[in-house]
């Protein structure tokens, strides 16, 4: 999917959105640095799949960790500039709304849906097939008993 050329390119875009989220923050506009930052951290996840993902990576978990990501932090940044400087009047399972949307919203969907969900579906398919994978289970025997009298003999 993405290699050669295409690579470099989403790498000089990981480090422009760098600087960007940088000089956001430095300069007092963290909200500035956030929808860089989301971009950043789904480019990473491109650059980690590679050459091995198909056309459905963008859409997902690439696409899906974008969307997630951007209506969460819009959802959290609404809340709290709506709750600012005084205490919500319903809290969500015990938390402000914003602290909620941070541990729900990012930790369990984001985590399972995105991370834990897209492993399991892509890698059996993109990554090793089950051919590749047998094979390299016989090499590891093959491997062990090669050496086995070796490790003996140096104990």
């Amino acid at each position: 999917m993405i290699k050669g050329k295409v690579k470099d390119v989403v790498w000089v875009v990981e480090g422009l959105l760098t600087i960007w989220i940088a000089v956001a923050f430095l300069s007092g506009h963290p909200i500035a640095a956030v929808a860089p930052g989301i971009i950043f951290l789904a480019n990473l996840m491109l650059i980690g799949a590679g050459s091995r993902a198909d056309g459905l990576f963008l859409l997902y978990p690439y696409g899906a960790f974008l969307v997630l990501f951007g209506v969460g932090f819009y959802v959290l940044f609404y809340y709290w500039r709506l709750f600012y400087g005084k205490p919500p009047a319903v809290l969500w399972l015990g938390m402000h709304p914003g602290s909620a949307v941070i541990w729900i919203g990012f930790g369990l969907v984001g985590g399972i849906a995105i991370t834990i969900l897209s492993y399991t579906l892509l890698f059996e398919r993109n990554v090793l097939s089950q051919k590749d994978w047998e094979a390299f289970i016989e090499d590891v025997k093959r491997f062990k008993t090669e050496n086995t009298g070796e490790q003996e003999a140096l104990e």
